[in-house]
């Protein structure tokens, strides 16, 4: 999912979260540096911060983003305790970060803007100078965009491998590994990314997990009220960003205590 829209690069102080729920439009674009371009693959689409025209623009600040992220993320691992929560995966990860700042147990890994492969590649070098207690991934949205054929073999399978990888790494620094159903888009995404692949890339994390041991829950599931794949509650123009990361962030809090204590957060 592109990058970070309110935050993706946003510190999580009090002055860049939202006070109340809804994560409008307007508070996607205040914060942080150019937390849109981040996220729509808007490198060019007609993204939140404009048309195709500013493709170059949009890519060198989504670019500026993600060098600016790592730093964050080494910083806030270093200073973890045991049993931390870490967020990884694009700007969904990185959105529900900022909404969780709050806790001071909660590592925010998210980096806005990235696909399960670039993702793979960016947080290899990472070091956890702790464990941490539960890792939640979201990928997905940046990985089924259209021009991609993302139901094609090759991508899928592409998609695939990057997150096997992913989940492998995350088993060896974390406890326990749960994953994210790919969000649905709104129609406003639809003509750059694939409504028809976010139940097939959906299908490929169950496979994943089957295999590597960890949990698939869907965060999203209230929000699948349109046709397959979409939903009407993403911030417009984007179609990518929810509106609420707040909401988010509170069910994520009620899978982590089932998951606590013992019941599955599917």
């Amino acid at each position: 999912m592109p990058g970070p829209a309110p935050g993706e690069g946003m510190s999580g102080s009090d002055h860049d979260r939202p006070r109340s729920g809804a994560w409008t439009r307007r508070r996607l674009l205040a914060g942080g540096v150019g937390a849109a371009a981040l996220a729509t693959g808007a490198l060019g689409a007609g993204g939140l911060l404009g048309p195709s025209g500013t493709g170059d623009r949009n890519r060198q600040i989504a670019e500026a983003h993600r060098a600016a992220r790592l730093p964050a993320i080494r910083a806030a691992l270093a200073a973890a305790r045991p049993g931390f929560l870490f967020l990884a995966g694009n700007s969904h990860a990185e959105l529900l970060g900022n909404a969780l700042a709050h806790r001071s147990s909660v590592v925010n890994g998210g980096i806005g803007g990235t696909s399960a492969r670039r993702y793979a590649g960016e947080i290899a070098g990472l070091s956890f100078p702790v464990r941490a207690g539960v890792a939640v991934l979201f990928v997905g949205t940046n990985d089924i965009l259209r021009r991609a054929d993302p139901l094609s073999a090759r991508t899928a399978g592409g998609f695939e491998a990057a997150t096997a990888q992913l989940l492998t790494w995350l088993a060896a620094h974390a406890d326990r590994v749960l994953v994210a159903a790919v969000p649905p888009l709104g129609p406003e995404a639809a003509a750059e990314r694939d409504p028809a692949a976010v139940a097939a890339y959906t299908a490929i994390l169950r496979g994943l997990c089957a295999r590597h041991g960890c949990r698939v829950f869907d965060p999203f599931a209230d929000l699948r009220d349109g046709p397959p794949g979409l939903t009407t509650r993403a911030v417009p123009p984007d179609g990518v960003h929810l509106r609420d990361y707040d909401a988010l962030a509170a069910g994520l809090e009620t899978q982590l205590r089932a998951l606590t204590a013992g019941a599955p957060p599917d």
